[in-house]
């Protein structure tokens, strides 16, 4: 079984950085520093305003810090053969997940370990914690992450429950108590709850290596869904095999298609315009980034830091809609359509102006909240419009007829 679980591991890895040296490509780190800039400007500006404690400090501090538990699951690397071909290895299964659970332990460990390290400064100054009782509460939360992935397993075996209660359920109320207690009474009680909890599940996850009584449907059914969360991720960057984008009907926003007049020279701005507003993917893309943008643009007043955040926005969402053009040109359907190349990347040059000007005016709105009308605030919303100009007339037009040719 470990042998198993290291063949799948090499594999798996191989394709994760496969597409992570995809991703992780100029656009993405040069809009990654900027957005931790912003972030980081925001957060010190922030606890800059803090002079005493706050009323929803510590609320804020529980709320954030019980989030932060519930990142990360076992990876078991399943697959949909293994319920046939390795039922007869049931019972050595335990051995195989044991392997998964140490090698999942990792991402919520350094997930828990960062967001205690920045939260402690608020927690200090907003919520009135003292260094030893963050650091005490931090150890107890990763401890108690680690027991939390044993209720992952047990899950797979149906031992997950406390009669009728679900053991999940049950873990994260005692964790809330838990996090309460130690905010407002006294901070070592995160780590001995954690410790605790962590001993109670480790003698109970021991009794299923010889159980053999693996759920092999819900195992493999949460793998694959974990597996598509990552995928529908990289998706976003680039092309991913076994990916498909959700597409729904959304008839309330017919009426946004009413303006596209029902001749010849629109058949592909309606087509484009119609599969933009039914699918998942880019209208989501599109909303995520737009709201992002919108919500850091009226927080931060740094005026050289607001400028980057908006043309770098605006940049990213013309960026992200050409996969979308690629979709289309690659459905052989579509060729039947008598309509020229040079017509095709004209419509969709037309809906991309429509979708970075409607992000456009919803930045300038943010702007205008923060900086009023001011210079800063033209000079902001000009140098916005002056990146959707060039997207859209000079560099869409450029990268659209690589796909047709």
């Amino acid at each position: 079984m470990l042998k198993l679980w290291n063949e799948r591991l090499r594999r798996h890895q191989l394709s994760q950085f496969k597409y992570l040296r995809l991703i992780f490509n100029d656009n993405f780190v040069l809009a990654f520093i900027v957005l931790i800039g912003a972030l980081g400007f925001w957060y010190s500006n922030l606890l800059g305003t803090i002079h005493h404690t706050l009323v929803l400090g510590k609320p804020i501090v529980i709320i954030l810090l019980f989030l932060a538990v519930q990142v990360g699951g076992i990876a078991t690397l399943l697959e949909e053969p293994d319920s046939t071909f390795l039922l007869v290895k049931e019972k050595d299964f335990y051995k195989y997940f044991k392997a998964a659970k140490n090698y999942s332990s990792f991402v919520p460990i350094v997930t828990l370990a960062l967001v205690n390290f920045l939260l402690s400064a608020f927690a200090s100054r907003g919520a009135g914690l003292r260094v030893i009782d963050i650091v005490a509460i931090a150890v107890g939360l990763i401890v108690y992450k680690l027991a939390f992935l044993n209720v992952n397993l047990m899950e797979f075996y149906d031992r997950a429950h406390f009669g009728s209660i679900s053991m999940r359920l049950a873990s994260n109320i005692l964790l809330i108590v838990a996090l309460i207690v130690s905010t407002y009474l006294f901070s070592w009680t995160m780590l001995i709850v954690g410790v605790v909890y962590y001993l109670y599940l480790n003698t109970q996850v021991q009794t299923l290596e010889t159980s053999g009584q693996l759920q092999w449907k819900l195992a493999i059914e949460t793998e694959n869904q974990r597996m598509f969360r990552i995928k529908r991720f990289y998706n976003l960057f680039t092309d991913v095999p076994g990916v498909n984008s959700k597409i729904k009907r959304r008839k309330w926003l017919d009426g946004l298609l009413t303006p596209i007049k029902p001749v010849a020279s629109n058949t592909y701005l309606y087509l484009f315009a119609r599969g933009f507003v039914r699918n998942n993917e880019y209208i989501g893309l599109f909303l995520r980034l737009t709201i992002i943008q919108a919500i850091m643009l009226a927080l931060i007043d740094n005026f050289y830091i607001s400028l980057i955040v908006e043309m770098l926005f605006i940049y990213l969402v013309g960026f992200q809609l050409k996969p979308y053009f690629k979709e289309v040109m690659q459905n052989l359907m579509q060729r039947l359509y008598p309509i020229s190349g040079k017509t095709k990347i004209a419509d969709f040059t037309k809906l991309s102006t429509i979708i970075l000007s409607i992000q456009w005016l919803i930045s300038a709105l943010a702007i205008l909240y923060k900086f009023g009308l001011s210079l800063n605030s033209l000079i902001i919303i000009v140098a916005g419009l002056a990146v959707l100009i060039f997207v859209n007339y000079f560099y869409m037009p450029r990268q659209l007829k690589k796909y047709l040719d």
